[in-house]
């Protein structure tokens, strides 16, 4: 690839495209599961999908992030890593569906549980092929090449999971629409990669993949303890309070499980400049700067949005068995800015070679939040599972703000934070004094004011769209 191709741009703008797509689609099936399961089935639904999540990290170590540095940094080497990233993904993905299967049907033992089990790890195994290729087009910096296959996905998922659920044909079926998903997606990517970045034949040895797998530990050891202590919860709330608790905890948690995706979606398309700011730390806190500014801009409005109107927000998402969510959803709400901080500053750690400190403040947070949990949601339930999300995400932001402060100059959450009060207060202040609407109608009211004042103050301006056309 020409390294001028490399440099004109568009990537944030793909990423963009179709993570607003997945953000709409996710959106659109959480809801679809709300009304179609119940609270009861979307209990169930949630025990599953946060089962295999919280295996979801043998199924690739984190390897795509270790794979996307080196071909950021070597293009040439693209070919024999990915070859070698499949290779191992394959080995681990069996490994994998079988622990799933162990877990649900020796812990659990319900067929349903261990039916949908089953869907949602060989989908789980079929995505973690998918993000090696995908890893090539984002160290390439070809990021667009990866949004066709995943756009055909998501719209077959949304398409198949309404249909199933019209049908009646359960939570089962569900994770089956996600089986479609991963083959449809995995093939597009496969057929993008072998006409784009490689047609060379596939080729590694038993030394490399053992290789790739060291160096990706400290990657793959991070999201384990992530996703502990982001399912740990769910998982003791199924097991001590039932699945209707479940239900009402996972519906809370349902937007703020999504909007995450914007985050994500930036840090995803700086990370490859940010790995070549290795050593740099001027350059390094001009893009953690600008990434926080960001960020902060978009997350904290839709906080302290989120709280004022998170009744009728979820009474539109779910129906009025879902209005019990709302106090869990509102004491929640800060989870939006914390984990966006997050995503940028384990970005930072990740791009700029430090992978094991993030690992290392990923346990402290994983540590803290099983015994916090284990001791509180026997007496308090969901309400407890709330208080102890919000307070891991505290401290893992200490943590990994600490460990990022010799890699860059400065940080910028605070001047952000500055930013950004005087226009999100406006809005607080028109949702307030606006009669009573429907809640569509007053997020689209107060976001037009933070808009227009957030211009007028500078907590965004037009120029940033520009330099984000430019990633």
């Amino acid at each position: 690839m020409p390294p001028e191709r490399a440099e004109r741009g568009g990537n944030l703008r793909a990423l963009g495209l179709i993570q607003v797509f997945r953000l709409v689609s996710g959106f659109a099936i959480n809801v679809l599961l709300m009304r179609g399961l119940g609270v009861e089935g979307f209990g169930v639904y949630g025990y599953v999908l946060i089962l295999v999540n919280l295996a979801s990290f043998g199924a690739t170590l984190g390897m795509d992030r270790l794979i996307k540095v080196e071909i950021a940094r070597e293009p040439a080497l693209a070919a024999r890593r990915v070859a070698t990233g499949l290779a191992a993904s394959l080995g681990l993905s069996a490994v994998t569906f079988a622990g799933i299967l162990a877990w649900a049907w020796g812990v659990d033992g319900r067929t349903t549980v261990i039916l949908a089990a089953a869907m949602a790890s060989v989908a789980l195994s079929l995505r973690s092929l998918a993000v090696i290729p995908v890893a090539a087009f984002h160290g390439t910096r070809r990021m667009g090449l990866g949004v066709a296959g995943e756009g055909v996905g998501r719209t077959v998922l949304v398409g198949a999971t309404a249909v199933f659920l019209a049908l009646h044909l359960g939570v089962v079926a569900v994770f089956a629409a996600q089986v479609l998903d991963a083959i449809v997606t995995l093939g597009i990517l496969w057929r993008s990669y072998r006409r784009h970045i490689s047609q060379e034949p596939l080729a590694t040895t038993r030394v490399e993949v053992l290789a790739l797998l060291r160096g990706a530990l400290p990657f793959g050891l991070n999201s384990l303890f992530v996703a502990i202590y982001l399912t740990v919860d769910v998982v003791l709330l199924g097991c001590l309070k039932g699945d209707v608790e479940v239900g009402l905890y996972r519906g809370a948690v349902m937007l703020l499980s999504l909007f995450p995706i914007v985050a994500d979606t930036i840090s995803t398309g700086i990370f490859p400049r940010m790995a070549q700011h290795l050593g740099d730390r001027e350059a390094a806190g001009r893009e953690l700067r600008f990434l926080t500014r960001i960020l902060l801009a978009v997350s904290v409005p839709v906080a302290v949005g989120g709280v004022m109107t998170a009744k009728p927000l979820m009474v539109l998402l779910g129906g009025e068995e879902f209005a019990a969510s709302a106090l869990l959803f509102t004491l929640m709400v800060p989870l939006l800015p914390l984990r966006y901080l997050d995503n940028a500053y384990g970005m930072v750690l990740q791009a700029l070679d430090r992978p094991a400190d993030q690992t290392r403040g990923s346990i402290i947070a994983a540590v803290f939040n099983v015994a916090a949990n284990l001791l509180l949601i026997p007496r308090y339930g969901a309400l407890a599972a709330a208080w102890v999300t919000v307070a891991t995400e505290v401290v893992l932001i200490v943590w990994l703000r600490a460990r990022i402060r010799p890699l860059v100059t400065g940080g910028g959450a605070l001047a952000a934070l500055v930013r950004v009060g005087v226009p999100v207060a406006c809005m607080a202040a028109a949702i307030w004094v606006l009669p009573p609407v429907h809640v569509t109608l007053t997020i689209a009211a107060g976001g037009a004011v933070y808009a227009a004042v957030g211009l007028l103050t500078g907590a965004w301006h037009p120029r940033d769209f520009s330099r984000l056309r430019k990633v």
